[in-house]
């Protein structure tokens, strides 16, 4: 079993030169004094520690490129491509590094820079219709809507979704799966070469535990990935929407979620083991370009002990 984060108090405070500031809520901390272009064992340390203490870790006032991008993604862990980067030739006009996904609603000569658009973005976590999920995200602001002009993004922390589940809805959930559908992305549009499924019993996607135990941090989380077109194994299809909806209302709860408002510079590090995101749609006459770079995960799984694991310190904050 992984060391508990409860064994060891959340940081916060001053280390060394950098210095650890808590968002209020369940999750989210910014680092003040460091340079991610040049980030050395010790503070790569308190960076690492600040991403699975606080779920999602802010630095701002960064200049990087998608090379010094890739680089620090890299000492996460190994990295994902992109589901679109065997398809940029036909449908992107970005030559970067392929282990870049170019977030962006610019087009150059007619054709996308990126994907996403300006349309609203479902609540989602990373690859979760995949048997093994993206594990640690980071997103770099390249060029931003004018302050105000929305786009932000907000965050969810499914420990605290878990933790704070009443005691019936726990009895339900341990135990039971979802399957994760595949032929739908995070705009609700169909996915080259998918198939739509009016029956959910009969998508096709991986089958993963509603309760998923981190395997850093060893406590628990839910795991929902997304809404669309989802189904709970092995119940009746009015029951499983009705548990899906009951279990998302409870997960977006307003204290579950912080939200960031985009500035020149920053760099967002988040957990997508153990939360999800979204983005609300904004003025397409407006410029947004966001690159996003992704560590390969591992396998959700519930442990055999999962009733008996301790909360992460920051799901009852």
């Amino acid at each position: 079993m992984a060391t508990t984060l409860s064994q060891r108090s959340v940081i916060r405070g001053r280390i060394g030169d950098l210095e650890i500031v808590p968002f209020e809520g369940a999750m989210g901390a910014e680092i003040k004094g460091l340079d991610l272009k040049s980030v050395d064992d010790v503070a790569f340390g308190t960076l690492y520690r600040a991403y699975l203490d606080h779920l999602l870790v802010v630095v701002r006032g960064q200049v990087m490129s998608d090379e010094d991008q890739v680089a620090l993604s890299r000492r996460f862990g190994p990295l994902e491509l992109p589901p679109a980067a065997s398809e940029r030739s036909s449908h992107q006009k970005f030559d970067g590094p392929p282990e870049v996904t170019v977030v962006s609603n610019i087009k150059v000569d007619g054709v996308p820079v990126g994907e996403l658009g300006d349309g609203e973005v479902i609540w989602h976590s990373d690859f979760s219709f995949r048997e093994v999920i993206a594990g640690m995200r980071m997103l770099r602001a390249v060029e931003l809507p004018p302050a105000g002009a929305g786009a932000n993004t907000r965050f969810c922390s499914g420990y605290a979704g878990y933790d704070a589940l009443p005691s019936h809805l726990k009895d339900v959930v341990h135990g039971r799966t979802i399957k994760h559908d595949t032929a739908y992305d995070t705009n609700r549009n169909l996915r080259r070469g998918a198939q739509d499924v009016t029956d959910v019993r009969r998508s096709v996607g991986p089958t993963h535990p509603i309760v998923s135990t981190h395997p850093e941090t060893g406590c628990n989380s839910l795991f929902l990935g997304r809404r669309l077109k989802h189904y709970v194994s092995d119940f009746p299809i009015e029951e499983s929407e009705a548990l899906l909806d009951e279990l998302w209302a409870h997960m977006l709860r307003d204290e579950h979620i912080v939200e960031h408002e985009w500035r020149a510079g920053d760099v967002v590090i988040w957990d997508n083991r153990c939360s999800v995101h979204q983005r609300g749609p904004f003025d397409a006459s407006t410029r947004r370009e966001l690159h996003a770079t992704q560590v390969r995960g591992h396998t959700p799984s519930e442990a055999v002990d999962s009733r008996a694991r301790p909360p992460h310190p920051r799901a009852g904050i």
